[in-house]
């Protein structure tokens, strides 16, 4: 909306695109992988700090944090407003390195990580006894529409994969009573964790939900999945598909 509220103000003159998280052709172009991030042009003039969005490796407060106090939301309206104008000008506009946004962090870990994570049921996982199963980890929210409509496909999946595939979905930025609800409601067949700081630091940066990560039956990580794109569904069953033994 603040964007949008900017771009007006040059009229015709400006066009704003939105790409969907986990679906980006500019962040694929630029290989992107935290979000949200603000190009102008071929600019990028924000990234995930600067909106209060951290990863581990972020050090310091973002230009525009908290972003919801509306001091800052001018700020950055003021920011972008400068930035358009000398690009409309054909002025030089100064931004950041994309690599800054496009760590292999934000993947996640190259492996699942040792120690043992509890679930909602008090039952204790430990990945070293996952050896064998194909394990997906899904970053989710219970205010995320697409993280809960993948999680109630999940039920369906498991049951046709016959016990070669483990679920482990961590809750982030969700209250815990609305995380135990929706799995009540949903009769999950899977593991939920609380999304604990010791939790999201094992399992890295979350810039965003939903984030699914594909560990193989050795444990290594062998894809990642960002947004929920029409065929998500497809997607995930046929790097399973691939990866059973």
């Amino acid at each position: 909306m603040l964007i949008r509220d900017v771009a007006a103000e040059f009229k015709d003159r400006v066009k704003v695109v939105t790409e969907e998280y986990g679906n980006s052709t500019t962040a694929k172009r630029f290989g992107v992988r935290r979000y949200p991030v603000v190009f102008v042009d071929d600019v990028l003039i924000a990234r995930p700090k600067d909106f209060g969005f951290r990863g581990p490796e972020d050090v310091g407060a973002g230009r525009y944090v908290p972003f919801r106090e509306a001091q800052n939301q001018r700020r950055f309206k003021d920011d972008l407003r400068g930035f358009v104008a000398r690009r409309l000008g054909g002025g030089k506009v100064e931004g950041f390195d994309p690599s800054e946004v496009a760590t292999a962090a934000a993947d996640g870990p190259a492996g699942l990580p040792p120690g043992r994570l509890t679930d909602l049921d008090g039952t204790a996982i430990d990945p070293a006894a996952l050896k064998g199963r194909v394990v997906l980890v899904e970053m989710w929210a219970t205010w995320c529409p697409p993280c809960r409509a993948t999680l109630a496909w999940m039920n369906d999946f498991l049951r046709a994969s016959k016990g070669r595939v483990e679920v482990v979905a961590i809750a982030v930025d969700s209250k815990p009573d609305d995380v135990r609800k929706f799995a009540a409601d949903t009769r999950a067949t899977y593991h939920i964790v609380l999304g604990t700081p010791d939790v999201l630091e094992a399992f890295g940066t979350v810039a965003a939900v939903p984030k699914l990560m594909v560990f193989d039956a050795d444990g290594r990580r062998a894809d990642v999945f960002y947004g929920a794109p029409p065929d998500l569904h497809q997607k995930i069953a046929q790097a399973v598909k691939r990866l059973v033994r």
